[in-house]
C-alpha cells in the first residue's frame, strides 16, 4: 500500500527526526539550561538570606508571641469541644468567634513586628490563619444546625 497524500494533522516523513533546531528562536535545550541556572540561583538565595539574619528578634517579642499563640490554641481547642457539646447553642459559641477574632488582630499585629524569614513570623501567621478561619465560618453560620 502506497500512501500518496498527507491528511491534515499527519507529518510528513521525510522531515520527522532529522533533528534541525529552527530558524529562529533559541534551542529547547538553550532555554532549559537557562531555567535551571535560574532556578538553582533563586534556590541558593533564600538560604543565604535565612543565614544572614541581620538582627536577634527580642526576647520579650519573642516570648509574646509564642504566648499568644499558645493562647489562641488553646481557644482553638476549647471551640471545638463546645462544638461538640450540643447543649451549647449559638448565642453560647459567639463569645469564641469574638476572642478568636481579638487573637486573630493581635497575632497578625505581633507577626508585622517581625522580620519576613523569622520562623516565629510564619507560625504567628499559621496560627492567625486558623483563628480567622473558625471565626469567620462561626459568624458565617457554618456550625448552625
Amino acid at each position: 500500500m502506497k500512501i500518496t497524500t498527507i491528511i491534515p494533522g499527519q507529518q510528513n516523513a521525510s522531515t520527522t527526526g532529522t533533528g534541525a533546531t529552527p530558524a529562529k528562536g533559541a534551542s529547547f535545550q538553550d532555554i532549559l539550561a537557562q531555567e535551571l541556572t535560574a532556578a538553582k540561583s533563586a534556590h541558593a538565595a533564600p538560604a543565604m538570606a535565612a543565614a544572614a539574619v541581620a538582627a536577634p528578634t527580642p526576647a520579650a517579642l519573642r516570648l509574646d508571641g509564642i504566648s499568644l499563640a499558645e493562647e489562641t490554641i488553646n481557644t482553638l481547642e476549647k471551640f471545638s469541644a463546645a462544638l461538640g457539646n450540643p447543649s451549647f447553642s449559638a448565642q453560647d459559641l459567639a463569645p469564641f468567634a469574638s476572642a478568636l477574632e481579638d487573637d486573630t488582630a493581635a497575632l497578625v499585629d505581633l507577626k508585622n513586628q517581625l522580620s519576613g524569614n523569622n520562623p516565629l513570623a510564619a507560625l504567628l501567621e499559621r496560627v492567625a490563619t486558623a483563628s480567622y478561619v473558625e471565626a469567620a465560618k462561626l459568624r458565617r453560620g457554618d456550625y448552625h444546625a
